[in-house]
């Protein structure tokens, strides 16, 4: 009995300890997989993307980081001073006061823990969201109504192509393709497209882009 009694409150009395562990080997864990979630989930990566997206990337790094914070808490912050008698007034006394303050301190840790796992699952299911939303959705497509002056050369190689009359031409811009080797232009069937009544869109050198002109720019 001596040494399983030993044994046994001896680990009752580390039971804070243990529960300072756990929180730590949890922490890890969520530190390595939220590096990895935040490294997908950087904003440049997102900056094309929909509203809707960015907000739930914003908001699942957001969330892991709480969680960092919540199993920081655990595991390094003191615990309040635990209520309890001062002294004890036989051998058995004193036990059940180490054992219970031992409880109630690992008790303590328990509920801090807890309260990051739940931040945990809400990061996960907001990471979710996000790479679903960036992964159906593609890149947000933003056009403004501008005009776009060429250069005479892709006139004339447009021309068999395309009914274009001078070197401006006018259309919806895609914003994001002035960062790009091309422009991209969506014109009316005046502009470009005869009598099909369909719009088209045309994809134009960059080196062929004499100047630009967006409406509200």
């Amino acid at each position: 009995m001596g040494p399983a009694s030993e044994a046994y409150y001896s680990e009752r009395v580390r039971s804070g300890s243990g529960a300072r562990l756990r929180a730590q080997a949890a922490q890890s864990t969520v530190t390595l997989f939220a590096s990895g979630i935040v490294a997908a989930l950087t904003f440049t990566q997102l900056a094309d993307k929909s509203l809707d997206t960015r907000w739930a990337g914003v908001g699942a790094v957001a969330l892991w980081l709480l969680a960092a914070v919540l199993y920081l808490r655990a595991v390094a912050q003191p615990v309040a001073a635990l209520a309890g008698p001062s002294h004890a007034r036989d051998r058995l006394d004193l036990l059940n006061a180490v054992l219970k303050r031992a409880d109630d301190e690992a008790a303590q840790i328990d509920r801090r823990q807890k309260h990051a796992n739940w931040v945990v699952m809400g990061a996960l299911i907001a990471s979710m969201i996000a790479v679903a939303l960036a992964a159906i959705g593609g890149p947000q497509e933003e056009k403004a109504t501008g005009s776009v002056v060429v250069s005479p050369s892709y006139v004339k190689s447009t021309r068999a192509l395309c009914a274009m009359k001078d070197k401006r031409i006018t259309g919806r811009i895609d914003k994001a393709s002035l960062g790009t080797s091309f422009v991209h232009v969506t014109v009316g069937s005046k502009e470009c497209g005869g009598a099909t009544g369909q719009e088209t869109e045309l994809v134009i050198p960059k080196p062929a882009v004499q100047a630009i002109v967006m409406e509200g720019e």
